[in-house]
């Protein structure tokens, strides 16, 4: 059984978008192995990519893909065999390793991987539950330039600590054609995504999302139920011409909701602090590295879960 197209599809959109780096505040010059491996229980199929970094004293990026490694891969410390994929196929990227198994909720996920004259590498997650949705409406906000207002209803376990993600598409169709877009929702009216504080705030500076996937913990929502409002362009849409059925235009929308793991939530935050670190760029503060869980190495092995709302119509 092939994995859930699009939750492979975003997890090798990640992997895909991670480079090989050299942490610069690390001493230790020696080449080292980067992980990148992101289970969920929506797939069948645990993708698993390595690489080599590239030390400071070195120039350029090696190629992805280190074949002929080691690789131990355990789920709640039963072992699971590791394959190797030479080229692309429509489920996986070209040069990496894959675990043909199911995970599931609460699963303890460990790696160990050796390759030749590179420190051996370890690291383990723990899948987290499902995103705890209640239910998804619309509404919309009047003015000059009326939005679209996605409300997503959840209640978080107070039992835990938890991370979480959104992303919203829409799909415009005329007929037979169809296009689909991923939004950058408006953030006025969402505390716990909006980073807009201190300077970013003074002059108006936007906090980006990498890939467009907004990320929150619980922090401020502990064990509390709330309601998630995201805000975009408001399309109308318009009917059909008598007798000209690709005349007419509707809009539909897609909410795509993720609870990640702590390693992977903190590996994204990461990357988001970074990207939108403007006065690092220019050498004005400091630029924090990359969160990384892999012992002895770089990268990431962090788990989540998907859910997919399909294609919704606001009904307004």
């Amino acid at each position: 059984m092939l994995p859930h197209l699009t939750t492979i599809l975003f997890l090798l959109l990640l992997l895909c978008s991670c480079d090989s780096y050299f942490e610069p505040e690390c001493p230790d010059t020696d080449e080292k192995t980067v992980l990148y491996c992101m289970p969920s229980p929506d797939t069948d199929t645990v993708l698993i990519q390595l690489s080599r970094s590239v030390p400071l004293s070195s120039s350029g990026t090696p190629p992805k893909g280190i074949p002929g490694a080691d690789i131990d891969f355990r789920i709640n410390g039963t072992l699971h065999p590791v394959q190797w994929n030479e080229k692309a196929t429509p489920s996986l990227p070209a040069e990496c390793y894959y675990v043909c198994s199911h995970v599931n909720e609460g699963d303890r996920i460990e790696i160990m991987a050796s390759t030749d004259g590179i420190a051996p590498v370890s690291a383990f997650t723990v899948i987290p539950p499902p995103f705890p949705l209640n239910h998804i409406s619309f509404g919309l906000k009047p003015g000059i330039s009326p939005q679209l207002q996605i409300r997503i209803n959840f209640t978080d376990d107070a039992s835990s600590v938890d991370y979480y993600g959104v992303r919203v598409c829409r799909m415009n169709v005329s007929g037979a054609d169809s296009t689909e877009t991923v939004l950058k929702p408006g953030l006025t009216d969402e505390p716990l995504l909006n980073h807009k504080v201190g300077i970013d705030a003074t002059f108006d500076l936007d906090y980006n999302y990498y890939q467009d996937l907004y990320i929150w913990s619980d922090e401020q929502v502990q064990g509390k139920e709330y309601t998630l409002r995201l805000n975009v362009d408001y399309i109308p849409d318009t009917p059909e011409e008598s007798g000209q059925a690709a005349s007419g235009e509707k809009h539909l929308y897609k909410v795509a909701l993720y609870t990640l793991s702590s390693e992977l939530y903190h590996y994204l935050k990461s990357v988001n602090d970074i990207s939108n670190n403007e006065l690092g760029q220019n050498g004005l503060a400091p630029i924090r590295s990359h969160y990384t869980n892999i012992t002895n190495g770089f990268g990431v092995l962090g788990g989540c879960q998907y859910y997919d709302s399909g294609w919704l119509s606001p009904h307004l």
